[in-house]
């Protein structure tokens, strides 16, 4: 158990300015201790930010720092926020899923107890300014839930694991790291959070209007909307993205095997060469540019006419073998063939 001193140390370290009045900056987050009877949720939007849920850790939690001093009395997890009880100087640490008698039974941002002062965690313009990754939250995986997923066009930024195999209408696709899945997210609207870490053998990004779906597991990372590297210059995008196309320019080969990720990224490439050139392209190169544009577009329809006829002539062979070994394993079948041997 840490220390009164060492708690007070912490506190001392932490940077006020940085959070809109008289805030604590930690974890990413502006901290700050509601009114008796208040949710979090109201304690945020009152400073104008949104709560973004975090459990400090019971050996380093929030409401010492955010009072200044250590209350009298430390009790065990309770809640899934720190509960400070002004009336006995005393406050329970937090948990990731709460005790059955608290009365949580939503959102954490929506709970409240009438002689309660939570410890809410606010997302705001400094909490972005932590910076990533350190606004990240290991060993958090938002689940969907039934409710909290968002689905979009995402296969501008991926080609390959997402929901029944289609990227335009998909709250997920395959990502090498948290960079991807953090930018992704930042330029989604409907996107508030994104959670990272491995589904069927692979590492997948996944988009969420919400963190309702919040558990811990270990291995996966989580972050808001905020949580995100910053952007990248259109132009340098557009660069690297030409530069890889360099080995397709011949077509399908070795060095270029999957022509749809070639596509989706010179759509990705067109569309941030676009956003960097404005009016600094000629006519006569913007022309040149909306003609690949629409080449990739059609190219990108014939293809899936492709694949949809050979999805649909798969599955109607499936259909007759299915039909063939049920006909071969009948009865009937059985007596006649044993009947002409």
């Amino acid at each position: 158990m840490a220390s009164r001193s060492s708690v007070l140390l912490l506190s001392a370290s932490v940077a006020w300015a940085a959070c809109p009045n008289g805030g604590v900056e930690n974890h990413g987050r502006c901290w700050y201790l509601g009114a008796e009877g208040a949710t979090c949720g109201q304690t945020c939007a009152a400073q104008g930010l949104a709560y973004d849920h975090f459990v400090a850790a019971d050996a380093t939690p929030m409401v010492p720092s955010l009072l200044g001093r250590a209350p009298r009395t430390k009790q065990f997890p309770w809640g899934r926020i720190e509960c400070y009880v002004p009336s006995a100087d005393r406050y329970h640490t937090a948990k990731p899923t709460q005790s059955a008698d608290t009365g949580d039974n939503g959102a954490p941002q929506d709970w409240s107890v009438s002689i309660c002062r939570l410890s809410c965690a606010c997302a705001g313009s400094s909490a972005a300014a932590v910076g990533f990754p350190g606004c990240m939250q290991p060993s958090v995986v938002l689940r969907h839930a039934g409710a909290h997923a968002i689905f979009a066009d995402v296969s501008v930024f991926g080609a390959a694991g997402c929901w029944q195999n289609d990227c335009k209408n998909s709250d997920k696709f395959i990502a090498d790291s948290p960079v991807l899945c953090a930018r992704t997210c930042s330029e989604l609207g409907d996107c508030t959070h994104w959670t990272f870490g491995e589904q069927d053998g692979a590492q997948k990004c996944f988009f969420r209007k919400s963190d309702g779906g919040r558990e811990v597991l270990e291995g996966w990372s989580s972050g808001t909307k905020a949580c995100a590297p910053p952007s990248l210059p259109e132009a340098f995008q557009a660069l690297k993205a030409a530069d890889l196309l360099k080995r397709c320019d011949a077509g399908l080969s070795d060095a270029c095997p999957d022509m749809a990720k070639a596509v989706n990224t010179w759509q990705f490439a067109i569309r941030n060469l676009k956003k960097a050139a404005g009016s600094k392209l000629d006519a006569g190169t913007l022309q040149y540019v909306n003609q690949i544009e629409v080449r990739e577009h059609v190219y990108q329809s014939s293809s899936e006419r492709v694949m949809k006829v050979r999805e649909a002539k798969e599955e109607d062979s499936n259909i007759k073998r299915t039909r063939a070994c049920s006909f071969h394993s009948s009865p009937t079948v059985k007596s006649r063939a044993y009947s002409s041997e």
